[in-house]
This record gives C-alpha cells, structure tokens and sequence, in this order.
C-alpha cells in the first residue's frame, strides 16, 4: 500500500483537512485528520459506511446526528461519536474558525474527500477560514456525481414543490 504524504491538506467544500494518519499507511483501518472549519462552515446532512468521531479542539460547533429536529451544540472538549450510516452533519456556529480532530473507521471516506477536494499545495490554494464561505463559488457537481461509488447519501432540504396538476 502507498503512505500517503503526512503533509496533505484538502480542500473539502468549506473545510480545510489535514491528514494526520492515512488509511493508506500499511496495516491501518482507520484515518485521523484535522478539520479547520470556517464560520458557518460544514457539509449538508449525509450519511456513510464510516464511522467517524469528532474531537472539538477549537470553536463552537452544532452537529446533528440522525434527529433533523433537534440539533445540540458542542464546544472545544466534546466528544461526538457517529456510528457508521448515521444520518449526521456539522456546523460552525461560531464567529471564528473552529478545529476538530476526526477519526474515521475504516477511512474509506479519507478516498472520497480526495475525490471531491482540492489539494492545498502552498499559501495561494489555502482559503481564508477566518471569512463565512461563499458557497456560490462552492461547485457541488463532484460532490454529488461521486457521492454513489463511495456509498454515501445526502440528504437536502426539498426547496421547491412542483404542485401543477
């Protein structure tokens, strides 16, 4: 198996990953990574084969995991455990950046976030975390065109009801 190189940044949607342990390395079952999240920043509610646990390092964060309803803060210190095809999402409900050390067993979901993001190469690539994203300039098509090969679903608000008889 190839190791992947310990100083890889991804650009996933609003997020900036930092892979900590890869689930190339040789003999691992699992990815950790480092997630710096924008203000407001964070994915739509999906589910995946993964199982993930979220470390709050940094920030104010709501995440909701398997109830749309009932959404719950955390702050730097929680713990959040998604078990794996949990319905779940994240946001930064911060003013500042928040960082969140996650683990993903088996980290199949590490391959997706490399499909879908951009490699952060130096300075230029590197957004601005301290800004809200604009998601406007955020282009999904990979995000949903991908999401199937890797067993992940999402789930969006129905924004518009065609009711013409």
């Amino acid at each position: 198996m190839k190791t992947k190189n310990r100083n890889e940044e991804i650009l996933v949607l609003t997020d900036v990953i930092k892979v900590l342990v890869s689930n190339t390395e040789k003999g691992n079952g699992y990815a950790i990574f480092e997630e710096n999240v924008p203000p407001l920043g964070g994915p739509p509610p999906h589910r995946h084969p993964d199982e993930e646990v979220f470390y709050v390092l940094e920030g104010k964060f709501e995440f909701i995991l398997n109830d749309m309803e009932n959404p719950f803060q955390v702050l730097p210190g929680s713990v959040v455990h998604v078990p794996s095809n949990a319905i779940h999402t994240f946001k930064n409900v911060g003013g500042t950046p928040g960082k969140m050390l996650v683990m993903l067993r088996p980290g199949d979901l590490l391959d997706y976030f490399r499909a879908i993001g951009t490699p952060i190469r130096n300075d230029k690539d590197r957004p601005d975390l301290t800004q809200v994203p604009d998601m406007s300039k955020i282009d999904l098509s990979k995000v949903f065109e991908l999401a199937p090969l890797y067993d992940i679903e999402f789930f969006l608000p129905e924004v518009m009801k065609n009711d013409v008889n």
